[in-house]
């Protein structure tokens, strides 16, 4: 080629680019104006397309993932992430990990591009499915660069509690210390680590991040939501098949795919739902305000007062509908016909203000007096929406029934019904205008005092009642007045517990004392899971002293997977069973000193985990619970 064709082919190249002249692009028009608005077409060779597919397992239903990848197929991006649970898992059972995995990767080998794995909890559950996905795909975590824009696929099952290790952790920041100059980077992983406890593993990444223009992206929840975070977009996907209320966009649940599309200012995110397109903010931080109360309001909190005796003539259904929003919160019920009850208000239309309260009162009275037994179901439709322009059609709807009872309250609010020297009992009635009652040791109808002050061993029965003398059911409970735990003498504690190992197809905790140990030894810590033979049905006992600081009243939680029970003293403190609130919890008051204790733990299926908690009662925060307190 001579100097003077290679410069003027550089110079048709200047005018070319300078003029942003589409080659691609012919047309027969000659004229000043044009039938178009510019030729500025998006078709910039560093520009490109790809998909992200959402969690499929956790309650998967069929048909849909497989919907997904044909309508992938249709968009053609260049390539499709994930962010995980793409099978059941749950299980040590190799050849049905292999059955899972093919028939996903039935599913995945129709996409006309590259696809890339990435772990969740549900794909790895056990040490076994780890070594499973090692064999299959490698790496759990791993990064790539695709036209100067980095991916870091991030394994968030890769600690005990969701979390990142420490190597994972030096791998991140290595990765991105290395590729420093690219334009972008995206981090993908399965939890939304990001709200976690990582002992400030991920909060490191975040600060490797800040300098430089990044996206975070997640799944697991199965609700859609986007914030921004350190200046750039954190998203938490919804499904592509996995379980879902699918309560609609504003509520964040919807089967979706995430379509990307990175240009020279970064990405362009939208949300394909597989029956239509959304957005990339469709549901953020002012949904999220609007949601949380419609979906809580949506729970029809109501409270049935009825008159005293064994047959039903009278009462008063109550519905409360609290609305913190800045928004009128329109609220429609349609009571159906019912043939042993006269409803006064059948069809009610009501608004609940901004930032305000609105209690619906609908008078029962019956035909003639009633056995409760006998009374139909009070069934009713209802409707709630927002009176906001910018979200017109931000509503829920659906059916409710009650039984024609007085209600059973739960508005104690106290979990622990010990005490040593005296306490208090607080009473949250949700319905202000109606007045609280109590019976304290039988004595009925007393001045309601808030909170009750106990000092002796009591029994408290709360009530609610209103002016007509309607009334719920009692809610009773207990409260103990209780000694102080003497401490034991220990000749020569050695720090640890003793430990015997089991086997068993347990449902519940068994008697220990009728079974053979399958292996004992000494625990220096509550890692199960090391000191067992098989992935499930096995257990362990703990036995040995608690070492106590000082004398005072200790609260104790357990937090097990599967079962747990603790026992001090001979006391038991906390059972198998958790309390109303989840917590698996007790108390005791215990003096000073080495005082026994017993651990008693099933593992039946899936993830092997026991934690420990304590604290005194004053205290708000709880602490973990060291071994170091353990002796035997």
């Amino acid at each position: 080629m001579t100097k003077k064709i290679f410069l003027l082919i550089i110079a048709c190249t200047v005018v070319l680019s300078a003029c942003n002249f589409p080659t691609a692009f012919k047309a027969n028009i000659t004229t000043d104006k044009k039938p178009w608005t510019n030729l500025k077409f998006n078709n910039d060779p560093d520009n490109f397309q790809f998909a992200i597919m959402a969690d499929r397992n956790g309650g998967s239903r069929k048909g849909v993932f497989e919907d997904a990848v044909q309508k992938i197929n249709l968009m053609q991006p260049e390539f499709v992430l994930n962010v995980g649970d793409l099978i059941a898992g749950y299980t040590t059972d190799t050849s049905a990990i292999a059955k899972q995995w093919k028939e996903v990767n039935d599913i995945i080998s129709g996409l006309k591009m590259p696809f890339f794995y990435l772990p969740g909890n549900h794909d790895i559950t056990n040490k076994i499915m780890e070594k499973e996905w090692e064999k299959l795909y490698g790496k759990r975590y791993y990064h790539f660069q695709y036209k100067n824009t980095l991916f870091i696929i991030l394994d968030s099952n890769d600690d005990d509690d969701f979390n990142l290790t420490r190597a994972q952790t030096d791998y991140v920041l290595k990765t991105l210390k290395e590729n420093s100059q690219v334009r972008w980077t995206f981090v993908l992983m399965h939890h939304p680590i990001w709200q976690y406890n990582t002992d400030g593993r991920f909060q490191e990444i975040e600060s490797a991040l800040k300098d430089r223009k990044f996206t975070v992206i997640a799944g697991h929840e199965h609700h859609y939501h986007q914030i921004e975070k350190n200046g750039a977009n954190y998203y938490i996907l919804s499904t592509t098949g996995a379980g879902s209320a699918l309560r609609g966009n504003y509520f964040g649940e919807f089967d979706h795919i995430a379509w990307i599309t990175m240009n020279n200012n970064g990405p362009v995110m939208a949300n394909l739902r597989l029956d239509g397109i959304l957005p990339h903010d469709i549901s953020n931080d002012k949904t999220k305000e609007l949601a949380g109360p419609l979906v809580n309001n949506a729970k029809l909190s109501n409270l049935l007062l009825c008159n005293r005796g064994y047959n039903f003539t009278n009462g008063t259904l109550y519905l409360s509908f609290k609305n913190p929003t800045k928004s009128k919160l329109m609220i429609e019920i349609n009571f159906f016909h019912h043939h042993q009850l006269q409803i006064k208000d059948a069809a009610i239309k009501a608004v609940a203000e901004p930032e305000s309260e609105k209690v619906i009162e609908v008078p029962l009275v019956a035909n003639m007096p009633l056995d409760y037994k006998s009374i139909d179901l009070l069934l009713m439709d209802w409707t709630l929406k927002y009176d906001n322009p910018d979200y017109k059609d931000f509503a829920l709807s659906g059916k409710c029934q009650v039984e024609v009872k007085p209600s059973n309250t739960s508005f104690i609010d106290k979990e622990i019904n010990l005490f040593t020297d005296q306490t208090t009992v607080p009473f949250k009635n949700p319905f202000d205008k109606l007045e609280s009652v109590v019976n304290i040791n039988n004595t009925f109808n007393q001045p309601y005092l808030q909170p009750i002050p106990v000092s002796q061993t009591t029994t408290l029965s709360f009530y609610v009642k209103n002016s007509k003398n309607e009334y719920t059911a009692p809610e009773t409970r207990f409260f103990e007045k209780t000694a102080f735990r003497e401490p034991t003498e220990v000749a020569n504690p050695q720090e640890g517990l003793a430990y015997n190992y089991y086997e068993g197809n347990y449902t519940e905790i068994p008697d220990f004392g009728k079974l053979q140990a399958v292996s004992n030894g000494v625990a220096k810590n509550f890692e199960v899971s090391d000191l067992s033979k098989r992935e499930d049905n096995w257990a362990l006992v703990f036995n040995g002293y608690i070492k106590i600081a000082a004398d005072d009243f200790y609260l104790f939680r357990t937090r097990a997977d599967d079962l747990c029970r603790l026992t001090i003293d001979n006391q038991i403190v906390v059972n198998e069973k958790p309390l109303k609130n989840g917590l698996n919890m007790g108390a005791i008051a215990l003096k000073k000193g080495f005082h026994t204790v017993k651990f008693e733990f099933v593992e039946i299926q899936g993830d092997a985990r026991l934690r420990f908690y304590s604290k005194v009662e004053k205290d708000k925060d709880w602490k973990t619970g060291e071994f170091g307190s353990f002796f035997h």
